[in-house]
């Protein structure tokens, strides 16, 4: 998928004042670095979601069900009004008339509410595996595992739709498996609980993939964020269920447990995305990548401050090499040489 740069020219259907022309200069288009700064501040929301998962009072699937509930209010309001604006533009910037559906709001198919359903329980499963795995693993190991995606969605792909795997994709493959050794066998001697938490760390990418080639169709028949309000909805419930299955507490005691759960969804699931989303379309996308994978590095800052959690001269070693080889692959995956 390709992002194009949003034009920062006046609105074509913008009707000019008549009036003397404004003695003020007219306002400047923001800078690349105002946008690579907001790039900056969405990784390093992103990176904070490990550390509240560790000082959660309740477990951490608990934690990531309230994370994924939080967020439900927001996509609503979202798509509410973007609903209603899609409306008035679709009749000449007139509001839809009483009873008449707004654009873009079909109804949605049995079939449709099953992939919903399913997507969500993909979702619940990446962010279950993902959190308890930050109980076993550094935060950096974590983040950078779950970004293992590019390589898993291709396959998946292949299978599912026939879809044809680009050849060169093989190359980043056998990098990332050998990044993968080194950081997973070399750098953790084969520890037992360290290699869990690498495992579930793997684990979350294969079900995110997942979630994401279930949302493909949907996210094409459907307005996004309809369709994820939806998702994170049956996602916090899966997440329910699985926390009271594993005798978590579901329940914060104490208002520092509810300020760090508000503080989750405020940064990881609000600030995080939205600023990611919002900066991304005025940036080059090859230079978005490697500001996204800048994510893993701000875990292993936070990791290292707040958690004394060092990382060995091997483990950097296997995470840059896995650094290199997802970059590669995402680049090749969206069509560039």
């Amino acid at each position: 998928m390709t992002t194009s740069t949003t034009s920062t020219a006046p609105d074509p259907g913008a009707v000019p004042e008549p009036a003397a022309p404004d003695p003020s200069p007219p306002p400047r288009p923001r800078s690349q670095a105002h946008y690579q700064g907001m790039v900056l501040l969405a990784v390093c929301c992103l990176a904070l979601g490990g550390v509240f998962v560790r000082i959660s009072e309740i477990g951490p699937v608990a934690t990531g069900a309230y994370r994924s509930l939080f967020a439900v209010p927001l996509l609503l309001g979202m798509s509410v009004a973007l609903s209603r604006n899609a409306g008035r533009t679709a009749r000449g910037g007139q509001a839809p008339a009483a009873g008449e559906a707004p654009a873009q709001q079909a109804r949605v198919t049995p079939r449709d509410r099953f992939l919903i359903v399913l997507g969500g329980l993909f979702l619940a499963a990446d962010l279950c595996l993902w959190n308890i795995s930050f109980l076993y693993t550094s935060l950096a190991e974590a983040n950078l595992l779950a970004n293992l995606v590019p390589f898993i969605i291709a396959p998946l792909l292949f299978f599912l739709f026939k879809d044809r795997i680009p050849w060169k994709l093989l190359f980043p493959a056998l990098l990332a498996l050998g990044g993968l050794y080194i950081l997973v066998i070399l750098g953790t001697g084969l520890d037992p609980q360290h290699l869990r938490g690498d495992v579930l760390a793997l684990l979350t990418a294969v079900f995110y993939a997942l979630f994401l080639v279930v949302t493909k169709g949907l996210r094409e028949r459907y307005e996004a964020t309809r369709i994820m309000a939806t998702l994170s909805l049956a996602c916090a419930a899966a997440c329910f269920v699985v926390a009271a299955a594993l005798g978590e507490s579901l329940w914060p005691t104490t208002a520092k447990g509810w300020l760090v759960l508000i503080a989750l969804a405020v940064t990881s699931q609000v600030l995080g995305q939205t600023l990611m989303a919002h900066a991304v379309k005025f940036l080059r996308l090859q230079l978005a990548a490697v500001y996204v994978l800048l994510q893993p590095v701000a875990a292993a800052v936070y990791g290292f401050v707040l958690f004394g959690q060092e990382l060995s001269w091997i483990q950097l070693a296997g995470i840059a090499v896995l650094l290199i080889s997802i970059f590669w692959a995402k680049n090749l995956l969206e069509g560039r040489s």
